[in-house]
């Protein structure tokens, strides 16, 4: 069952992930379309970190516990860049 997890969250991830391109790609946006942006963002970070953990759990690291355990791990083992960025999206 986690195997089907970590692939069913990936292709969410993915499908999320290229709508939000889509809509950054947008010249203007107005208030409501720019609150949408946000919205669409966050959306995107709870599945990222999510995917990590399931990930990871499949792989057998059950001691993941939320999001910047996640993606301490991710960035330690080179599956994720600018780790620094990442743990800024954690504190903000």
């Amino acid at each position: 069952m986690e195997s089907i997890r970590y692939k069913q969250r990936f292709q969410n991830f993915s499908k999320a992930l290229s709508q939000l391109t889509k809509f950054i790609q947008k010249a203007e946006l107005n208030q409501l379309e720019k609150q949408g942006l946000i919205k669409a963002f966050e959306y995107n970070y709870e599945l990222a970190w999510n995917l990590l953990k399931d990930y990871y759990q499949f792989q057998g690291d059950s001691g993941i516990q939320g999001s910047r355990d996640a993606i301490q791990i991710a960035y330690q083992r080179n599956l994720i860049t600018n780790g620094d960025i990442w743990m800024q999206m954690i504190q903000s």
